[in-house]
């Protein structure tokens, strides 16, 4: 009888066992999606940011330009396109819109669900996604022309 009673125990632990486990790994799963569907319920502004993508129809920012912004309410940030000079612009931030303040070039500021900081233009035609990670895919869908001239996104084609 004894013998009996320890394969009852053993299996009732064993399947609570079972059933424990699709609980925790429920939970594991639910914190991987969200990792890997970028849950924005957060995002952060501050920091340093490199362009990786523009969908506007003014396609005339360097590739794999670079900014830092070191505070979410204003300052200087700092811009820098690859092999140039970085250019120093202040600028504000008052709700969700960016304002470079030297040239009063506008952005509204928002995220997609990859966590890239968006930058739809105001007073321009740009639409400017930048990555706060290191990608190889900088500037991949940007027209490059040896000929072209570049601006940073502080300034407004003239």
């Amino acid at each position: 009888m004894k013998k009996m009673s320890k394969v009852v125990t053993i299996r009732i632990i064993t399947a609570l066992m079972l059933v424990s486990l699709t609980l925790v790994g429920s939970d594991c799963e639910d914190i991987i999606n969200q990792i890997n569907t970028g849950n924005c319920s957060n995002p952060q502004f501050t920091g340093d940011w490199t362009y990786i993508y523009n969908a506007g129809t003014l396609r005339d920012i360097c590739p794999g330009e670079k900014v830092s912004f070191p505070s979410s309410t204003g300052g200087t940030a700092t811009l820098t396109c690859p092999n140039q000079t970085p250019l120093q612009r202040l600028y504000t931030v008052s709700g969700n819109v960016l304002t470079y303040t030297e040239t009063s070039t506008e952005y509204n500021i928002s995220y997609d669900e990859a966590c890239n900081l968006v930058l739809t233009g105001i007073n321009n035609a740009r639409i400017l996604y930048y990555s706060s990670t290191i990608s190889d895919k900088t500037g991949e869908n940007v027209v490059s022309d040896k000929n072209a001239v570049y601006y940073n996104s502080s300034e407004i084609k003239k």
